[in-house]
């Protein structure tokens, strides 16, 4: 073939490479921060929101490195506080795995437009869009994933050791801070091609990579045997509870071998495992998680609830059910066509194929085996899987010439059906437009603005506990002001001797109403509590005795 004309097809595929990119850049990037959450979350969100702030450690496995990431991004000087700072750190990590993904793609399929599918279907499937927009966990673990699957890409397809470690430090990052995604590890690990690989690794580089694996988990250890202080504010009022109750509680004096051993418990998630609040394993559960499984996958709810208000309202289960099983949907029908079409490149891509089918069968166990009622978030793992799968799916056998047909090129940009629907459907679930959010925000606000007594301690359920304490200590700076955790678990014992270790300790005690919970009571606490504590969700669960502010 002609020098000049092979320059000239070479160039053409570099503007189709780059106009790709960019196209993926720009319109991901333009949705998730059209939709991005402009404040304060409840829950898990505003935890992490507050921890990035404080350096402190999260519900376990600690996400300690996700938090010191998070604190980097809070000391930016761009939007509107810590909270929309950290809720901008996941979208940067949700739009740095969608590139990546594509990356991985194009040097998986050699064409652009299969790899374009399979990033903005996953990009624009409610999973992974909803945590690309708000603080939590899942994004900023996959971005990690994708990364390391794009160095192990990148190392299978040439000499280079340095690929390797890379992948490996990547993979460390993810698995390290959340072990649930070792089960998606045979899968990654698949991309490797036996035969071509194994040559390559020695026992120097396998020992070198082993380092560095491993290295962000120990960095969790030592983190969390150091942040754990119930010196620090973090976790000021949930060790002061637990000394009212009678619960051992971390301080410096703790000796270091205990703190390691609880370090390591805590960053593998044991401490967790035998607790009440967590849903054990049911096989009762699992006939509907496959259920809300495939509705999820399947892009049914493009059309739809999956209950109708109607059945809602005479069917609490039901009214359940729909909250359980989220808003939105991933992949759909067209998507898993095209993720199934991609197995008929078994014989060029063997190992791809194998490694997208581990991935999600991987993901799917973990998500059957750990079933609390947000189980879905969990899926984010399988997705990226099936997206692969996608994306050869759309792909073409390899010819000789790169110039793409006039019938390839029709065929590939059809399938970009895929990801519009989910970006013409999902945008408006990722909406944070709404009343209640609105309602939300100006509650919000007005907490922040009324004033309590400096001897404050404010008992709520964990979701309000860490939204309030974000609101006072980050944004108002009053740390004087105690939040303590209530959990669902005590009884009226428990409860009894938790509110009268605070009334010795001379503390002004305020409910929140979630943690009060019955309305005859609420109204019976309303009597005592000034007017504009109820206002805000707040109320005295007693009358003031003599002496007491």
């Amino acid at each position: 073939m002609n020098n000049k004309l092979l320059d000239k097809r070479n160039a053409g595929a570099a503007r189709g490479y780059h106009a790709a990119w960019i196209l993926l850049i720009v319109l991901t990037g333009a949705a998730y921060m059209l939709t991005l959450y402009p404040g304060v979350g409840q829950g898990d969100r505003a935890e992490m929101q507050l921890m990035c702030a404080l350096l402190g450690t999260a519900h376990p496995p600690g996400y300690c490195l996700e938090i010191v990431a998070g604190k980097m991004f809070s000391l930016l000087p761009i939007g509107a506080g810590v909270a929309w700072r950290v809720n901008f750190m996941q979208t940067v990590c949700g739009l740095v795995g969608i590139v990546t993904l594509f990356a991985v793609l194009r040097r998986l399929t050699g064409q652009n437009v299969p790899a374009l599918v399979g990033a903005m279907t996953l990009a624009f499937s409610n999973v992974y869009w909803m945590h690309s927009v708000a603080a939590e966990v899942y994004v900023f673990h996959s971005m990690f994933l994708l990364l390391g699957l794009y160095y192990l890409v990148r190392f299978e397809q040439s000499e280079k050791a340095g690929w390797l470690y890379l992948a490996a430090l990547m993979l460390g990052i993810c698995i390290g801070n959340r072990l649930s995604e070792a089960f998606v590890l045979p899968g990654v690990l698949l991309l490797i091609k036996p035969m071509r690989s194994l040559a390559r690794l020695n026992w120097k580089r396998l020992c070198t990579a082993g380092v560095l694996f491993l290295s962000p988990f120990a960095f969790n250890v030592g983190y969390y045997a150091v942040r754990e202080n119930s010196a620090l504010l973090h976790a000021r009022d949930d060790a002061r509870r637990d000394e009212i109750l009678g619960v051992s509680v971390m301080t410096s004096e703790t000796p270091l071998v205990r703190r390691l051993v609880q370090a390591l418990r805590y960053t593998t998630g044991v401490s967790a495992a035998g607790r009440q609040d967590f849903t054990a394993f049911s096989w009762e559960r699992v006939g509907w998680d496959i259920d809300k499984f495939a509705w999820h996958i399947s892009g049914l709810a493009l059309f739809g609830d999956r209950f109708s208000p109607e059945q809602r309202d005479q069917d609490p289960l039901l009214a359940f059910r729909h909250r359980e099983q989220g808003s939105g949907a991933a992949i759909g029908l067209l998507g898993v066509l095209l993720a199934l079409l991609g197995f008929r490149r078994w014989r060029t891509h063997a190992y791809v194929v194998s490694a997208g089918s581990a991935m999600f069968a991987g993901n799917f166990l973990y998500y059957l085996y750990m079933h609390p009622v947000d189980n879905l978030h969990f899926t984010i793992p399988g997705l990226i899987g099936l997206a692969m799968l996608i994306g050869l799916g759309v792909s073409t056998r390899q010819r000789s010439s790169p110039k793409p047909t006039v019938r390839r090129v029709v065929l590939q940009g059809a399938c970009l059906i895929v990801p519009a629907l989910l970006l013409l459907t999902n945008y408006d679930v990722m909406d944070y437009r709404s009343p209640e959010y609105t309602q939300s925000t100006a509650l919000a606000e007005k907490v922040k603005t009324t004033a309590l007594p400096g001897n404050t301690t404010i008992v709520a359920t964990y979701s309000r506990a860490q939204r309030l304490r974000y609101l006072y200590w980050v944004e108002s700076g009053r740390v004087d002001v105690r939040v303590i955790v209530y959990r669902e678990r005590y009884g009226k014992e428990e409860l009894r001797q938790l509110v009268e270790g605070l009334r010795n300790d001379g503390r002004y005690i305020l409910f929140s109403s979630e943690a009060v919970g019955n309305e005859a009571t609420l109204r019976k606490f309303e009597r005592w509590t000034p007017r504009e504590f109820v206002e805000i969700g707040l109320y005295q669960p007693f009358p003031i005795r003599r002496g007491e502010q």
